[in-house]
């Protein structure tokens, strides 16, 4: 008898419709997953850096001190009542409103001369005198803070020209996150560091107020008011929001965010009570919202 053949088929094996969707719908469902761990890898990563940045400015400001026998004032206003705030002088003690190092003759005025009409950095106001870069000048300049340690810009560069409050070509120390476009080169860079420094002849940090207003401090041992002016300047990519720390209303905000949380009295007291206080904007590029940083804490 002849074998029976058996038919054969030439079928290919494939994936089902069924089976694509299933599998495409795990990739989903893991992406889904990753993503936000991804994103708070990223987020510590950041924390960690703008941590670092003000453990160098820590570092270079405890020099200042030993050097001059206390930190630069922070105050909203310079001698000659222009203003001119804490986060501007804390730049020009560390590294000079040049970038080219502190003068020892400064009297920490926004218009970077040593009071008498002699100036002491080189600025596009002043048409860069010849005598600010003359070897005597430099010579007895000092930096306390490395430039590669610190982003650097002039406020035009995060707000723009033309600006009503602060002289446009002054310098800031800006945090390492990217929230603004410089308004020159186009290239994201970060907001200004704030700086407060502590009047330890005060007792007082009461979130609940009475706050200082521009002539009293009201035996505050921080004066919200150092930096005020320049949060109450619009965000920049938002041209019409303000920062919620902006104006009275920011006051409970700032007092509140920088109270230490061990200590449960009603009059309160500061972190870093004998010292002074950074804080950088954060991710949000907002001062006075939860994601803010300080050079305290974890």
């Amino acid at each position: 008898m002849k074998p029976i053949a058996k038919k054969t088929t030439n079928k290919k094996a494939a994936f089902t419709i069924v089976e694509l969707l299933t599998v495409m719908s795990i990739i989903i469902i893991l992406i889904g997953l990753l993503v936000p761990a991804l994103n708070m890898v990223k987020q510590y990563a950041r924390r960690v850096k703008q941590k670092a940045q003000f453990h160098s400015i820590d570092v270079a400001m405890e020099l200042f001190n030993n050097q001059w026998d206390g930190y630069p004032s922070s105050d909203a206003r310079d001698e000659a009542n222009q203003d001119y705030c804490g986060a501007m002088k804390l730049c020009e003690a560390m590294i000079g409103q040049d970038l080219m190092g502190f003068h020892p003759n400064s009297h920490f005025r926004s218009d970077c001369t040593d009071g008498a009409g002699n100036p002491l950095y080189a600025t596009p106001t002043n048409g860069f005198d010849p005598s600010v870069t003359d070897p005597e000048n430099l010579k007895v300049r000092k930096t306390y803070l490395q430039l590669e340690n610190v982003h650097a810009y002039r406020l035009w560069n995060i707000y723009g020209t033309g600006n009503p409050t602060f002289q446009d070509d002054l310098f800031v120390l800006c945090d390492v996150y990217n929230q603004v476009r410089n308004v020159d080169t186009g290239k994201k860079i970060g907001m200004p560091i704030l700086y407060y420094k502590a009047n330890t002849s005060n007792t007082k940090h009461d979130p609940n107020g009475p706050f200082p207003v521009p002539a009293n401090d009201g035996d505050f041992i921080y004066n919200y008011l150092d930096n005020d002016e320049l949060v109450s300047l619009p965000l920049p990519w938002a041209p019409t929001k303000q920062h919620p720390m902006a104006g009275a209303a920011g006051a409970p905000i700032f007092y509140e965010m920088t109270r230490d949380k061990k200590i449960s009295i009603d009059s309160g007291r500061p972190n870093r009570a004998d010292s002074y206080i950074l804080i950088s904007a954060g991710p949000d590029g907002e001062y006075g919202t939860s994601d803010d940083i300080f050079n305290f804490g974890d």
